[in-house]
């Protein structure tokens, strides 16, 4: 591992994770070769919540969501708390989600939650509970007498979140200072003067290299704007290419966000991809880690009939049928939760596996329910034999393998659709 790569708070929290907890049994070289700072306290799970589908605008209503229409601000709020209260620190969004209404729902719900920290941390020490958790992790004994002090350690837990945010690089975006005015657009709908990951949505523009956008973030980094560099989309060349310009220009590259579940893994790109990260420490972010439904149990027959993201990968019901019995199965095996309430679901085991790769699952929940059943999944554990009898069934649909000139295509169709949504964001008070 690089020395830059070693101060950021994304490796500050998850080396530790990974060598510390149960969570992972079959570690990745990416994730067990790293030597840790030291920390105290409890190391946060392996797991991500996406905010894909949590625009505000008429077109993620009507089109991006489809006729199950926009989450409600206490839908997502509900969500919101469900992972933070079993120590969910990373949360990943977007400029593109909703045009940047998915950055202020992000920005509003870390508001609220830094202030409920400040109002429960300042009664605490008032009536002198200063046993508790919270101040202990909070406050300093200046800070019962001194409220800035106090208010400046509570920030604490601001900066405990892990942000994940995208520049997207459309073709009429080809500067250093195109890149530098959407990462502060970010930070400001977020309400942070510092991103802690920036990541490029994907490598695929008409003519500037990812090198370029590397030196982007790097000049963006040494004006206190971002803290580290992350990838999307991007294959073993590229991902190489970007660790390498993130060494000269001083910024470091921590992640690479991409498809990864059962339904790509055999596939000799993210082979290929997944041990390039392996060897340049560049944590992999497993995004579609349930194949958008494909790999759940609300999938029926009928259902599947009509799924779009089946139709666009070309898979058919009897190829999906294996590896769908194989995950049910193995729920069945595991019989229920730690709590013995809930029985294991298939989507329990899908990003059981993804963790068991030494990937982070990047998972998208449209309510409590299913934030309930994805943090289930970080309490089950697959034997070596369960992985290996779900590698031999696993796919190879994944998107690396698409050729370059649809993904730049997507890069245009995403941009023009980001333009709308800031548009009508502009023009029409959220339906939120």
């Amino acid at each position: 591992m690089t020395t830059s790569s070693s101060n950021t708070l994304f490796l500050r929290h998850f080396p530790i994770t990974c060598v510390d907890t149960p969570q992972t049994n079959a570690l990745s070289p990416s994730l067990s070769r790293s030597s840790p700072a030291k920390r105290s306290g409890p190391s946060p799970p392996l797991l991500a919540l996406g905010m894909l589908q949590w625009g505000t605008t008429p077109v993620d209503n009507s089109i991006i969501n489809g006729s199950r229409g926009i989450l409600t601000e206490a839908e997502a709020r509900e969500i919101y708390q469900a992972f933070r209260s079993r120590g969910v620190v990373l949360f990943d969004t977007a400029e593109g989600y909703g045009g940047g209404t998915s950055e202020k729902r992000l920005g509003l719900l870390q508001e609220e939650e830094r202030k409920e920290a400040y109002k429960i941390g300042k009664k605490k020490i008032i009536v002198g509970e200063d046993d508790s958790a919270t101040v202990a992790t909070y406050a300093t004994e200046d800070a019962a007498t001194d409220e800035v002090t106090f208010e400046n350690n509570m920030s604490h837990t601001h900066k405990n979140i892990i942000i994940m945010t995208k520049f997207l690089p459309v073709p009429w975006r080809f500067t250093h200072a195109h890149f530098e005015n959407a990462l502060r657009a970010s930070n400001k709908r977020l309400g942070i003067k510092t991103c802690p990951i920036y990541l490029l949505h994907s490598p695929m523009h008409l003519f500037r290299a990812v090198e370029y956008w590397v030196e982007s973030a790097a000049i963006c980094k040494k004006k206190g704007l971002l803290e580290a560099f992350g990838l999307s989309n991007c294959n073993s060349d590229e991902v190489r290419k970007a660790v390498k310009a993130g060494e000269k220009f001083g910024v470091p590259v921590v992640v690479n966000q991409v498809h990864y579940s059962l339904l790509d893994f055999n596939s000799r790109a993210l082979q290929e991809m997944k041990r390039t990260c392996d060897e340049l420490n560049v944590f992999i972010i497993a995004y579609n880690s349930l194949g958008q439904g494909l790999l759940t149990d609300n999938l029926t027959k009928q259902k599947f009939a009509s799924n779009k993201p089946a139709k666009m990968m070309g898979i058919g019901w009897d190829d999906l049928t294996p590896l769908r019995t194989a995950l049910r199965e193995i729920a069945d095996a595991h019989g229920c939760t730690a709590d013995g309430n809930v029985a294991r679901t298939m989507a329990q085991v899908a990003l059981a596996w993804c963790r068991a790769k030494g990937t982070i699952p990047l998972v998208g929940c449209r309510s409590k329910d299913q934030a309930e059943d994805t943090l289930a999944s970080l309490s089950l554990h697959l034997s070596p034999e369960e992985v290996a009898a779900l590698d031999t069934l696993a796919m190879k649909k994944c998107t690396l393998d698409s050729p370059s000139w649809r993904r730049k295509v997507f890069v245009i169709l995403a941009g023009l659709v980001m333009v709308t949504c800031r548009w009508l964001d502009r023009s029409h008070p959220t339906l939120a």
